[in-house]
């Protein structure tokens, strides 16, 4: 009886430091996946630092920004600027990445500054954006369709 009474509260001790165990995993792994998701949603403050000889406007933000959130080529991003206008922009590598006429982001190969242009455009005169100006960034999720 002995042995019986032993085994049973061994194989309670065990059950219960596995459900410890995987209680502390799971909350670990969850606190984890909340900070790389709020990460992702935060917004990115920047200041337009000047606007370029084709009308493109230039920020101070560098890569480390956009890894540290998570934000890759292809995201859908929202720019807002001082002015209170929101546009959609595609974050790409290269202007050809988007048909003629549409709102970019990319990092010039030069400066290593994050530019927001239009394809074949002036983005300065078309939104009257000014050297100096503030601009927020934030990845635009979007729904399956």
């Amino acid at each position: 009886m002995t042995f019986d009474y032993r085994f049973r509260l061994h194989g309670r001790g065990v059950t219960f430091v596995c459900l410890l165990i995987i209680t502390v995993l799971i909350i670990g792994c969850s606190a984890k996946t909340s900070t790389l998701e709020t990460a992702s949603i935060s917004p990115l403050s920047a200041t337009i630092s000047e606007i370029d000889d084709h009308g493109n406007a230039v920020t101070d933000l560098l890569i480390e920004a956009f890894t540290e959130r998570g934000w890759q080529l292809g995201d859908t991003l929202e720019a807002t600027f001082a002015t209170g206008q929101p546009i959609q922009i595609k974050f790409v590598e290269n202007y050809g990445d988007v048909p003629v006429g549409e709102y970019l982001g990319r990092f010039s190969t030069s400066t290593g500054r994050f530019k927001i242009a239009i394809n074949h455009g002036n983005i300065a005169e078309t939104l009257q954006l000014k050297s100096g100006s503030k601009v927020t960034l934030r990845k635009v999720a979007l729904s399956a369709q």
